[in-house]
């Protein structure tokens, strides 16, 4: 498929890594298991909405600091797929991290991300900067790497706009990165339902609540939320109103990179609507029906995928949760 150069979205992962799945038929700890499959890619939440986009023909690029080693594999596996990239240099190898698939069910094991002296962010942020310039949307994503100030992502929003306000800007990130730079006017945040109870210091138990929280978080700065809610779909909220998707009979293979599926699905068309959380959730839907995180997106989950808008089903308020979510104990309500 050919790319659509007119919308062009531009990924950051401060934090990325090389992604090792290892697939085995049984699994028992404590003891010798053998891997029936196992992979290396390059990874990192951005690099994954990147990937995504990029083989469903939506001009994207990467941005990522690595060095060594992993950043000579990461530089391969971008160029052999045609992703476009740039690798800002940096003194040391990036992390490696995780997932063992096993019947039924996934573990990921992620080691922290790896630290940018201030050299290496100032080269971060001036290249996030001049890529913004020709980009619709600019999408920061992930974990912060080990030592990072909290409210980065707070600054590199505020940078991004000086030089181009026409951008608009994604912020995936979760905790003190998400509480500190949500002020900075990020057009959407994509928290789980953990998260927006985190940000919010709101117990989330019905759709409602949710719908509630999300409204709270678009009170401290963010322009809509689309929030994954796990098994009960996905919700958008916007200054136009609220909507929730829900897909039924996917096989789940693997959940590893379903809400960076979520996130890029949503940002392809660079509407934010309805119509925008629907392929969000058809993305996220094809991601786990693939045991990696390079997913085709599958059409044929397009008729198991509904969207209700709360402005004509009052019931949906009251339903009820099936994964309820608390703030932590000491987290204050901002």
């Amino acid at each position: 498929m050919s790319e659509n150069t007119a919308h062009h979205i531009v990924t950051v992962t401060p934090a990325p890594a090389i992604d090792w799945t290892v697939t085995v038929s049984s699994f028992a700890l404590g003891a010798v298991n053998r891997a029936t499959t196992s992979t290396r890619e390059a990874s990192g939440k951005g690099v994954n909405v990147a990937w995504a986009l990029h083989r469903a023909g939506v001009a994207s690029q990467a941005i990522v600091p690595a060095g060594g080693n992993t950043a000579e594999f990461m530089a391969t596996q971008f160029t052999a797929g045609g992703l476009g990239h740039e690798i800002i240099p940096i003194a040391r190898e990036v992390r490696t991290n995780i997932t063992l698939i096993s019947p039924g069910e996934s573990t990921k094991i992620n080691e922290p991300g790896t630290p940018l002296d201030d050299a290496e962010w100032a080269s971060l942020s001036a290249a996030v900067e001049l890529a913004a310039k020709n980009a619709s949307i600019i999408a920061l994503c992930g974990s912060l790497p080990t030592g990072a100030e909290a409210d980065v992502y707070g600054r590199l929003i505020a940078s991004v706009r000086a030089r181009a306000p026409h951008v608009r800007i994604a912020l995936d990130t979760s905790g003190e990165p998400l509480n500190q730079s949500v002020s900075a006017g990020p057009d959407l945040i994509k928290p789980n339902v953990d998260e927006l109870a985190e940000l919010t210091g709101r117990p989330l138990r019905s759709l409602g609540e949710v719908r509630a929280a999300a409204d709270h978080a678009r009170e401290l700065g963010a322009g809509a939320v689309l929030a994954s809610l796990g098994g009960d779909g996905s919700m958008l909220v916007t200054a136009d109103g609220a909507w929730i998707a829900r897909a039924h009979d996917i096989p789940v293979v693997n959940t590893v990179g379903a809400g960076d599926a979520l996130l890029a699905g949503f940002l392809a068309d660079g509407n934010f609507d309805s119509e925008s959380l629907r392929n969000a959730s058809l993305w996220a839907s094809s991601a786990v029906a693939s045991p990696t995180t390079l997913f085709p997106v599958r059409d044929e989950f397009a008729s198991r995928i509904t969207v209700r808008d709360f402005a004509t089903e009052s019931t949906l308020a009251s339903t009820a949760l099936s994964e309820p979510a608390a703030p932590p104990a000491t987290t204050p309500a901002n």
